[in-house]
């Protein structure tokens, strides 16, 4: 009886786990629509959404996103390097649609910040458990 309850654990484990996994899939293979290369899912990845919340070009289905790839799709039929079109979209957009901020001068704060805080929380740490 003991191992009946334990594969019917494990069937409606793995049933769960399909099921809330298939719509990921699917999203995915609309996304993709066949007609979307692998040089364009590249530049749409490294590319934010201006209209979602944390998410790139390529995963977003967006007015925005939808315009920003078929602009990728237009540069790269035309035979523009894709590292053009995303200066290019950087020029027109700023550092907002980069997945990965440039580091700047004006934002050595926040690259240098996070690092600077932990050494001084290690720091203090050790000098309270040396008293």
């Amino acid at each position: 009886m003991h191992k009946k309850n334990n594969y019917i654990k494990i069937f409606f484990f793995i049933s769960f786990f399909l099921f809330f996994s298939a719509p990921l899939g699917h999203s995915v293979s609309e996304n993709n629509d066949g007609s979307l290369s692998k040089s364009i899912m590249e530049i749409a990845i490294e590319l934010k959404c201006l209209e979602c919340e944390g998410q790139n070009v390529y995963e977003s289905n967006s007015n925005f996103s939808q315009s920003i790839k078929a602009y990728i799709s237009k540069e790269l039929t035309r035979g523009t390097d894709s590292r053009d079109i995303i200066n290019d979209l950087h020029q027109k957009y700023g550092d907002e649609i980069l997945m990965t901020p440039p580091v700047q001068t004006n934002t050595y704060i926040l690259w240098i910040l996070p690092f600077f805080l932990l050494s001084l929380g290690f720091f203090i740490f050790f000098y309270k458990l040396k008293k």
